[in-house]
């Protein structure tokens, strides 16, 4: 690049390394984005991920909201399921709207086709470099596609303390189609990008009052077989339907939106969701529950019994939004023969984070 760039560049980097060291994290991440918006860099981006990490635990974040959940309108009594709104009516009235009275909000086209493959060929780069260490090549061949996370200091020991690419998490995500989005810096700083162009963020912001940290643990890209891999065929299905806020604690405020890459519903795995707000955890682990935090079908019947399940039909680039309270699983059927690729992202209030869900401020 010419001179006069490269200075103004080492000039940038030095002033995003001065605003850490002044504990002004959330300007740091700003500069370091919007460079590496311009220049990417597999350096940058990895470094984005340890600032975004590391924020949290330098700020004092405070809701705008004085009361939670915020009051709303109800905006789709009339709706039978799921409502849907497109792209252009997405706002913060009709989010709240639709998931403190209805559950969830279907969002129809919310990035385009080629934005949609562009993420998808992130994907299959992330998993390609993935299986690459766990086959033992080099680490150093890995980025920027693949580098592994580690926790902060300022946290009790997780197991992302140190790295070891057989860790339970990462083993957990992958056998169920996934690798965490946090370990894909390429991956990760492309998908923020096309939220934020999409002014998705700024939406979310004002859904939780502040601005949002992802979680690491939760914030996962996708790419779902209708095969599951061996030994893991009892979390798809029936024997895995459950609410999120089962395990990520109490007081807690989240929004997660789910977007499918690829049409899913009909010859690809989606998710069986029950359409209606619930205002509490219902019962886990009981007789027929395959897991401690999951909930049988049985109880899944008792609390849909107005609103039973349905099967949700995705065109790439669609999208759903909900929080921790949804019950859902995910659904394969004999019949399905393609993968499905789509991206999880778990968005926290930080006033309240759960800070073993590990954050990371966007």
């Amino acid at each position: 690049m010419p001179f006069s760039r490269k200075t103004k560049n080492i000039a940038n980097l030095n002033a995003v390394e001065g605003l850490v060291r002044a504990g002004s994290y959330l300007e740091a991440i700003d500069l370091l984005s919007s460079l590496n918006v311009q220049y990417p860099s597999a350096s940058l981006e990895a470094r984005l991920i340890e600032i975004r990490h590391e924020a949290l635990f330098h700020i004092k974040p405070q809701s705008r909201l004085t009361s939670w959940p915020p009051s709303t309108q109800d905006l789709f009594s009339t709706s039978v399921g799921i409502p849907e709104v497109e792209r252009e009516d997405l706002n913060v009235e009709n989010l709240r709207a639709a998931i403190f009275n209805n559950g969830s909000l279907i969002v129809r086209n919310l990035i385009s086709d080629t934005e949609a493959h562009n993420a998808v060929v992130d994907i299959d780069m992330t998993f390609e470099s993935f299986d690459a260490i766990t086959r033992g090549e080099p680490l150093e061949d890995s980025a920027p596609w693949f580098v592994p996370f580690v926790s902060s200091t300022n946290l009790p020991e997780t197991e992302f303390s140190t790295w070891d690419v057989i860790n339970d998490s990462r083993l957990f995500a992958r056998k169920g189609g996934g690798v965490l989005a946090a370990e894909s810096p390429r991956a990760f700083e492309n998908f923020i990008s096309l939220l934020k162009k999409k002014s998705i963020i700024s939406i979310i912001e004002e859904y939780l009052g502040e601005r949002p940290a992802l979680s690491v643990k939760k914030t996962t890209l996708r790419r779902v077989s209708p095969i599951p891999n061996d030994g893991f065929s009892d979390y798809f299905g029936a024997n895995g339907w459950h609410q999120d806020g089962a395990f990520l604690g109490n007081g807690i405020r989240t929004v997660n939106l789910w977007i499918a890459l690829t049409d899913c519903g009909v010859d690809a795995p989606t998710m069986d969701m029950v359409p209606k707000r619930l205002h509490e955890i219902v019962p886990t682990g009981t007789r027929g529950a395959a897991f401690d935090w999951s909930v049988s079908r049985e109880i899944v019947d008792q609390y849909s019994q107005d609103s039973p399940p349905v099967r949700l039909q995705f065109k790439a680039g669609d999208a759903i939004l909900f929080d921790e309270l949804n019950l859902h699983c995910t659904a394969i059927a004999q019949d399905m023969t393609k993968d499905r690729y789509a991206i999880e992202a778990w968005f926290f209030a930080p006033s309240c984070y759960p800070m073993d869900q590990l954050p990371l401020i966007v």
